[in-house]
């Protein structure tokens, strides 16, 4: 694969100006690179063409290169023939960062939900071991943006299916999988093939490399047959078959960590520690002292035995579990675009939730899953949702309850992202509480 360094009179396009692309551009030019680029909105284009080559007629030339930012469909773009002539060129910027580090090891960590979480706990635990430590790819930071030339440098990389769909074999010390439910579906075209991206993580295992597979909810065995039809080595990827019992106590572990969808988080954190020999004390020390991420869980505010909790992120019911799973007497904010094939299945929380109010603009979808189990309000928006949850908690000031926003589905019907879903949910917190 090409290093950035081989990169100097070779022409590349790039294709997709976000963020990632913007700094793949800089690192290309900055290596002597021939750079063309383009992207579908014309916006971008305008922001790019005073300082790069935009190409219009891209789907005409030829390039040595074709680097892909992950949130482009090739398979279903106008000009789809154009990538399936050139599928062997096709590259991302994971491609080139791998192949430019040296002697740095990376950790690789992915999953239908929290990965996020996972990767800033590893990010954590060796930075408060006084690690030299760097965290990017999907959490925030291109990897583009990652000082890839600093020695005895580590580098935990956060990456999406759609980032593992079209890199290559991408070298690791460490590749962690964790739980894997349906998808992205509409992108991938079917549960094995968006399983078959996930695991492409542990192909780059180094020969001392270490994998972790969490199957613990694998109830089918459908991660585990795709893992054996694809002749992956499992001798160096330990299968995690169930939660495992990590016997610290509940007040040594901070709030964002807490629950059984983090147990097996904490296990793979604790063997991390001892690869990169950190001392139990720093672990403990880092898992009390965490703080979760925003609109993952995130504690808005308590007030008067009500609890507001920012779930945003939760796009997906089984990213939802988690929260139903963690909290009692739930005022439960549900809707927006639900996910191909997703099944909101309530009935073991019937019990903690209270009500569910239900958002956006697929009210029939969520109504059919969860009215003949839980109390439902029809509340479109996100505001009148919270105004009646926060009307019905305060009917029972002394019981402790919680105004949950975890919608179990994408915000795009109503908001730009989740962020700005939840964003808005904090505003309302601010203003009505």
């Amino acid at each position: 694969m090409l290093s950035l360094e081989q990169c100097s009179k070779k022409k590349f396009l790039v294709f997709g100006l976000g963020i990632s692309g913007d700094a793949t551009l800089s690192q290309l030019k900055k290596n002597n690179a021939n750079v063309e680029c383009w992207d579908d909105n014309k916006k971008l284009r305008e922001k790019f063409k005073n300082k790069y080559r935009v190409s219009k007629n891209w789907f005409k030339n030829s390039y040595d290169f074709i680097v892909i930012s992950p949130g482009i469909n090739i398979y279903t773009h106008p000009k789809k023939f154009f990538f399936q002539k050139n599928k062997n060129r096709i590259i991302t910027d994971l491609d080139l960062f791998c192949s430019s580090i040296k002697d740095q090891k990376v950790i690789i960590v992915t999953g239908t939900n929290g990965k996020s979480t996972m990767s800033k706990l590893i990010y954590d635990l060796l930075k408060n071991s006084k690690k030299k430590v760097y965290i990017g790819g999907n959490y925030g930071t291109p990897v583009m943006h990652l000082p890839y030339k600093e020695k005895s440098a580590i580098f935990v990389l956060e990456l999406s299916s759609y980032q593992l769909d079209y890199s290559g074999r991408l070298p690791s010390s460490v590749s962690i999988l964790l739980n894997v439910s349906p998808d992205h579906i509409e992108r991938h075209e079917s549960f094995n093939k968006y399983i078959s991206a996930k695991l492409r993580i542990f192909k780059g295992l180094t020969k001392r490399g270490i994998g972790f597979l969490d199957l613990s909810n694998d109830k089918e065995s459908k991660i585990f047959k795709v893992l054996k039809s694809e002749k992956y080595n499992q001798r160096n990827i330990e299968l995690i078959r169930k939660n495992i019992n990590h016997y610290i106590k509940d007040d040594l572990i901070s709030p964002p960590l807490k629950g059984l969808h983090f147990k097996n988080c904490l296990y793979i954190a604790l063997q991390i520690a001892k690869l990169f020999k950190i001392s139990k004390n720093i672990y403990l020390k880092t898992i009390k002292n965490f703080k979760g991420l925003p609109h993952r869980q995130e504690i808005i505010k308590t007030k008067n035995n009500l609890t507001f909790i920012n779930d945003s992120k939760a796009t997906n019911f089984s990213s939802t579990e988690v929260a139903l799973n963690n909290y009692k007497n739930i005022h439960w904010i549900v809707g927006g675009l639900p996910k191909a094939k997703d099944k909101i299945m309530v009935h073991k929380y019937k019990k903690s939730i209270l009500r569910a109010y239900i958002i956006g603009r697929n009210i029939n979808f969520f109504l059919k899953q969860i009215k003949n189990t839980v109390k439902c309000n029809i509340s479109y928006s996100l505001e009148n949702a919270f105004l009646s949850a926060l009307r019905e908690a305060k009917n029972h000031p002394n019981l402790k309850q919680v105004i949950l926003l975890s919608p179990s589905a994408a915000s795009f019907d109503q908001y730009k992202n989740f962020e700005h879903r939840g964003n808005t949910f904090k505003q309302l917190v601010k203003k009505y509480s």
